[in-house]
């Protein structure tokens, strides 16, 4: 059984999807909060496999949830779901620790079916953000080496360049000098970019 923590300020489709997902016998809706602040309050005393957060709430968004997570130890992973497909907003969500995001408009099966693969650690970005992040950015024109690997995938971790040094045992100049070559080869401006076009491209 999947235990869930649903987070939607709209009532009505608050109790939509959880009337919706009660149909599926592996699914379990064990709690709902009506805002970010809400959420936080409910996972300091219950555990869940999935968090099933909007993003444009009162109070505290999904952006301020996402972060305020990062501070948790061991939080569960997090299936975005939407009304409006921003892809500014959605890809900060993933460089936060979103595992991926469906429409609030989607078919039950799929929903059901990104919960089921968020718990199993797979990610779950729909085309049109895959879309949206290739017209922003060409493929890689360099191979990164296996040491600028490692400092992207502590990239995708939110790690800043000291945490990266410190646990590469490396100067934190050398880790500046590694993210430097690692833009400049995929080819984007910041981190958030190349940690999401390397999701992306299965680099990471």
């Amino acid at each position: 059984m999947i235990s869930c923590l649903l987070v939607e300020d709209q009532t009505l489709v608050r109790l939509g999807l959880a009337n919706l997902l009660s149909l599926e016998p592996g699914i379990s809706v064990d709690a709902m909060a009506q805002d970010g602040i809400e959420a936080l309050s409910i996972m300091d005393t219950q555990t869940f496999d999935v968090v099933l957060l909007d993003m444009r709430m009162p109070n505290l968004d999904g952006i301020g949830v996402l972060e305020a997570m990062r501070q948790k130890p061991a939080p569960p992973p997090v299936l975005i779901i939407t009304t409006f497909e921003d892809c500014d907003v959605l890809v900060k969500a993933i460089n936060l620790g979103a595992k991926g995001y469906v429409m609030k408009n989607c078919e039950l099966e799929t929903l059901i079916d990104a919960i089921k693969k968020v718990k199993a650690g797979i990610r779950v970005l729909q085309n049109s953000l895959t879309e949206y992040l290739l017209q922003q950015q060409g493929y890689p024109t360099e191979k990164l080496t296996p040491k600028e690997l490692e400092v992207l995938k502590c990239m995708s971790l939110g790690m800043p360049n000291k945490v990266i040094a410190n646990t590469l045992k490396n100067s934190e100049g050398t880790i500046r000098n590694h993210v430097s070559q690692i833009l400049a080869k995929l080819e984007v401006n910041d981190r958030t970019q190349a940690v999401i076009k390397a999701i992306n491209q299965n680099l990471i």
